[in-house]
């Protein structure tokens, strides 16, 4: 017997708000701040690329790397790595998420400005025969051009999901780890199926622990402190009116 349809939503909607309530809701909102700002750099950067010399990243030892569409599934498996690790780092305390969600953008900022100044390409493969590795490639190809290549920004998600775990005492030691291997495995795919140049690795290391940095020694978690009084005092004023 079918269920009618507001019955059958009705038992989903427990299941995600028991999800939502898990963790604060600082948690939530700093994932909004990193993801909207992550999405501004990634596409905005993307539309003020027409007109402009696009420069060829790679070198002879990106020649030497073969080419390998099975290390595509460590490209797609990386999106929901971060999605568990982020969340994760982020519910560690308010103090570790205010830091991390002010030298995200900041590593994202500089990014986009690298993007910009020395816009970057490089000539893929094409993609011949069939099946599962084959199709997935055509896929992220079609999907993402090859542009803003420098710095690689799954590198550079992946070294903050480790870095980022660095303090974290409710973070098991064999997740931090994993994370390390993750990174490296991410280092690898970007190469394996052409879709960065071995600049871009290093690039993407420097730029993260710079940011990483800069937020802690100028105590950037302050920002996060000072948005959140802001918005306690704005509720104390409606309650009152």
């Amino acid at each position: 017997m079918k269920q009618p349809a507001d019955r059958r939503e009705d038992g989903l909607r427990p299941a995600w708000s028991r999800f939502y309530r898990r963790f604060p809701a600082y948690v939530w909102v700093c994932l909004t701040v990193m993801l909207s700002t992550q999405m501004m750099v990634y596409y905005g950067t993307r539309i003020l690329l027409p007109g402009r010399t696009l420069h060829v990243m790679t070198c002879a030892l990106d020649d030497r790397i073969p080419f390998l569409p099975g290390w595509v599934t460590v490209y797609f498996a990386a999106f929901l790595s971060w999605a568990v690790s982020v969340i994760w780092i982020l519910s560690e305390s308010r103090p570790v998420a205010y830091r991390l969600t002010a030298a995200y953008p900041l590593a994202l900022a500089v990014s986009a400005v690298v993007f910009l100044v020395y816009p970057g390409t490089m000539v893929r493969p094409e993609i011949v025969g069939s099946g599962f590795f084959a199709d997935w490639m055509r896929f992220l190809y079609r999907v993402d051009s090859p542009t803003n290549l420098c710095p690689s920004l799954h590198v550079l998600i992946s070294y903050f999901c480790w870095r980022g775990t660095f303090g974290c005492r409710r973070i098991p030691r064999w997740y931090k780890g994993f994370n390390l291997l993750f990174l490296i495995l991410v280092c690898c795919s970007i190469l394996f199926v052409k879709q960065h140049a071995v600049v871009d690795i290093p690039a993407a290391l420097v730029i993260g622990e710079a940011a990483l940095q800069t937020a802690r020694i100028w105590r950037l978690e302050r920002i996060g402190y000072a948005v959140e009084r802001g918005l306690q005092r704005g509720k104390k004023g409606k309650g009152r009116a």
